[in-house]
């Protein structure tokens, strides 16, 4: 087992540095993804209770720095 680990270790090792930023980079877009969902589902709950949206609310969902 540790001469196959020994072996592999040179290949594996690569790999992995590889995966570690493209697993960050998948874990923040569905961070985004569900805020944004989490923020829409917001926004259509308040309008459909006849509740005014808060601008900073809007603000969040098209990015705007108004």
């Amino acid at each position: 087992m540790i001469d196959l680990l020994r072996d592999l270790s040179p290949i594996l090792i690569p790999i992995i540095a590889l995966f570690i930023p493209i697993v960050g980079i998948i874990a923040w877009a569905v961070v985004r993804v569900t805020r944004l969902k989490l923020l829409h589902e917001t926004v259509r709950h308040l309008s459909a209770n006849g509740q005014p949206i808060p601008h900073e609310l809007l603000n969040k969902i098209t990015g705007s720095k108004d």
